[in-house]
C-alpha cells in the first residue's frame, strides 16, 4: 500500500519556489547584438560592445538543481537568429541572470548578485574582459 501512495505523496509537495530575476547582458564580441531573449520571453536589446542594462525578468528556481538550463536566442542583424540551450551553473543564492556572449561564439549564463568586475564574479580569465586583453576586475575591490 505504501508503494502505491509514494507517487501521490510526491505530487503533493507543491510548486517549486521560484523568483523573477533581472536579466543582464554582456557582449564580449566585436559586433552588436540588437536583441536577445531568454526562454522565449524577455531579454535585452541594443547590446553594443559592452554591458547592457538590467531588464525584467525570467523566472528562476530559488534552489539550483542539476540539469538546469536556459534557452538563449539572439540576433546580430535583426534578420538571422541564433539559438542555443546553455547549462545554468550551480548557484547558492538567487540573483540576476547574467548572459555573456563570448568572443569564441559561446554563450554562458550565471545566476549571481555580483557584477562583472567583482573579483569573485563567476566569469574570469581572458574571456571575462568585454574587450580582448582587458582585465575587468575592479582594482579597488582587490
Amino acid at each position: 500500500m505504501l508503494v502505491l501512495l509514494l507517487p501521490l505523496l510526491a505530487s503533493c509537495r507543491g510548486p517549486e519556489a521560484a523568483t523573477e530575476v533581472g536579466i543582464l547582458g554582456y557582449n564580449h564580441t566585436d559586433g552588436d547584438i540588437p536583441q536577445f531573449t531568454i526562454n522565449g520571453g524577455n531579454g535585452g536589446s541594443a547590446l553594443g560592445h559592452a554591458e547592457g542594462g538590467t531588464v525584467c525578468c525570467v523566472l528562476m528556481p530559488d534552489q539550483w538543481k542539476p540539469g538546469m538550463d536556459v534557452q538563449v536566442r539572439w540576433t546580430n542583424d535583426l534578420t538571422t537568429y541564433h539559438q542555443v540551450t546553455v547549462p545554468v551553473p550551480r548557484y547558492e543564492s538567487i540573483g540576476n541572470l547574467a548572459v555573456h556572449f563570448l568572443r569564441n561564439g559561446e554563450v554562458k549564463v550565471f545566476v549571481t548578485s555580483m557584477v562583472l568586475g567583482h573579483p569573485e564574479y563567476p566569469l574570469n580569465g581572458p574571456e571575462a574582459g568585454l574587450r580582448e586583453g582587458e582585465n575587468p576586475v575592479w582594482k579597488r575591490l582587490l
